[in-house]
């Protein structure tokens, strides 16, 4: 099916139905296609049980560092002002453990605890000692931000 676009309209994207409207923005042409519920991988499951437990990982830790966590996620939007993306503690939480795994391979982020942090004595005890070890991107006075994980 082809589709044609009205001058006035820049773009149309999106579901409709069954329906997938694609545009090519460089040759002002639209096309659609069915839509295709994708298949669930060993991956996607996968990452939702990395999810869930790092989920479980947040509420056994210290209030302190997650608010540490909230306050280096505020100033390091403040640095990026006027660049695309913004960080949420949540996602400097994943950030910062997905880091740790690829730095340290032996963690395993479907069982990973506060505990196992302290004991294996893991660079993210604080969110300060985090950016020291280059596992979240440095930010204005990080040093500042040395609440224990427990």
């Amino acid at each position: 099916m082809k589709v044609k676009l009205a001058c006035w309209i820049k773009s149309v994207s999106g579901k409709l139905d069954d329906l997938v409207f694609c545009v090519d923005k460089k040759t002002e042409t639209v096309w659609v296609r069915d839509y295709v519920v994708p298949e669930l991988t060993e991956q996607n499951h996968l990452m939702g049980s990395i999810a869930k437990n790092l989920g479980l990982f947040r509420r056994d830790t210290s209030e302190g560092y997650f608010a540490d966590l909230k306050d280096y996620s505020d100033r390091y939007n403040l640095s990026s002002l006027g660049q695309s993306g913004r960080m949420n503690c949540y996602a400097a939480h994943l950030k910062m453990m997905f880091a740790l795994k690829k730095s340290t391979p032996e963690v395993d982020l479907l069982s990973i605890t506060p505990q196992d942090v302290i004991d294996n004595d893991l660079p993210v005890k604080t969110i300060a000692e985090a950016v020291e070890n280059k596992l979240l991107p440095s930010v204005t006075r990080f040093e500042e931000l040395t609440n224990l994980i427990i």
